[in-house]
């Protein structure tokens, strides 16, 4: 049989699977095919002298798979029926049967996730003929990003990891890639190379993960640590009609760390023992008795007790304690309540007097107008305690003296009125 019979029989083998070759390609398997020299392998025919894989060289993506075909040549030129087994050096190759007249052998590769370049033999006969193919595993493109958990709520302070898988477009899971982390909003979120966001303020971001040109993101919403206790100090403040004491509200949350930034409102049980304002200055009342004093910040509250004493005025003193006006006159008097320590007393009710109207009378602020030339006595009264100011008026002093005519010319014996 003519060589050109023979590789008349290979160049059908390579078409057989449906794999096309570039014209070089075969003119180099035939001329390798012109050089063969058959086995000393007896059979029926001839002797078994090549085992033909093809494709020879393919590129693959890591995880893809190609199928390779193989037959056996007698000498002769024409097939051989052999038993072939299938080898790799990386990935697997499956056997995937023969051809009806069991002549051709078909082994399907599955590259693996190592790039490089590696082999895929085929061995007929317990090794006395065999040819490799080339495959050169490349990386696949990263087809899809998907990120878990897509979405998620923590508290500021709190992490969450969050995790990305590659896929190639056969829904392969791709490893070793480069992947970039990204954030919005950093004011609210930020994260790390490895995909751990931190909560930094109340808000939302989206946080993003590339790999060469696809992208996942998840959304973030920060709110900020609930406050969990309110601590009122000090617990209890004991007072004196008219006296103030400053509370202080501290926010915590459940592990009692402080919080700072919380709005805190504050309220009285009653409002006649004693009032608290926004900042939790507590001031006593008139009335003795206790007053709830309670803080109160998103949901939770905090209290304290306020004891108030009703002191009673012991003496009042009223500056200045004596004063001279002239006729038409103003002059302030100040009325100060005071305890039997002698300590002032404040927001008590004082009502002022005076004995002596016609000379000089007071408003209800103290204010003395001197209204004739004598004497007053102006009285200061708070809870049946007095104390006075002595006032005296005088004539305001005659400042010039007109004579009207200024000057006349009279006779001897004559009069002149003047004015």
């Amino acid at each position: 049989m003519t060589f050109m019979h023979k590789l008349s029989h290979r160049l059908a083998l390579l078409k057989d699977r449906k794999v096309a070759f570039p014209l070089a390609v075969l003119l180099a398997t035939a001329l390798v095919f012109a050089c063969e020299k058959p086995l000393p392998l007896s059979s029926t025919g001839g002797t078994v002298a090549d085992l033909v894989i093809s494709p020879k060289n393919v590129s693959v993506h890591e995880n893809d798979t190609v199928d390779f075909t193989a037959a056996a040549f007698m000498s002769t030129g024409d097939t051989a029926n052999i038993t072939v087994t299938w080898s790799t050096t990386t990935g697997t190759i499956t056997d995937m049967g023969t051809s009806p007249n069991g002549k051709r052998h078909y082994g399907q590769y599955k590259a693996g996730k190592t790039t490089g370049q590696y082999k895929v033999v085929a061995t007929g006969d317990s090794g006395l003929v065999s040819d490799t193919a080339a495959v050169s595993v490349t990386l696949a493109p990263v087809a899809q990003v998907s990120m878990a958990p897509s979405s998620a709520t923590i508290v500021v302070g709190a992490t969450v990891q969050l995790q990305t898988t590659l896929t190639d477009s056969g829904g392969n899971v791709l490893t070793g890639r480069t992947i970039t982390w990204a954030s919005n909003n950093g004011s609210v979120a930020t994260v790390n190379g490895t995909g751990l966001v931190t909560a930094a303020g109340p808000g939302s971001a989206t946080i993003t993960a590339t790999s060469e040109g696809q992208s996942a993101s998840a959304s973030i919403a920060v709110s900020s640590v609930p406050v969990a206790s309110v601590t009122v100090s000090p617990a209890t403040v004991s007072l004196q009609s008219g006296q103030t004491a400053q509370l202080t509200a501290t926010t915590r949350d459940a592990n009692g760390n402080m919080l700072s930034g919380r709005v805190v409102t504050w309220s009285s049980s009653n409002t006649a023992v004693a009032t608290v304002n926004g900042n939790g200055l507590v001031t006593a009342g008139a009335t003795s008795g206790s007053a709830t004093i309670t803080a109160t910040s998103e949901g939770q509250s905090g209290t304290a007790t306020a004891s108030v004493t009703f002191v009673p005025v012991a003496s009042v003193t009223v500056a200045p304690a004596s004063a001279s006006l002239q006729v038409g006159q103003t002059t302030q008097l100040t009325a100060t309540p005071k305890d039997a320590n002698g300590n002032p007393l404040t927001g008590r009710v004082v009502t002022w007097s005076s004995n002596n109207t016609t000379v000089a009378t007071v408003s209800g602020s103290g204010l003395v107008t001197a209204k004739a030339a004598g004497s007053a006595t102006i009285t200061a009264t708070s809870e049946g305690q007095s104390g006075t100011s002595s006032i005296t008026v005088t004539q305001a002093p005659v400042a010039t003296v007109t004579v009207n005519p200024s000057s006349a010319m009279v006779q001897p014996g004559q009069t002149l009125q003047l004015a």
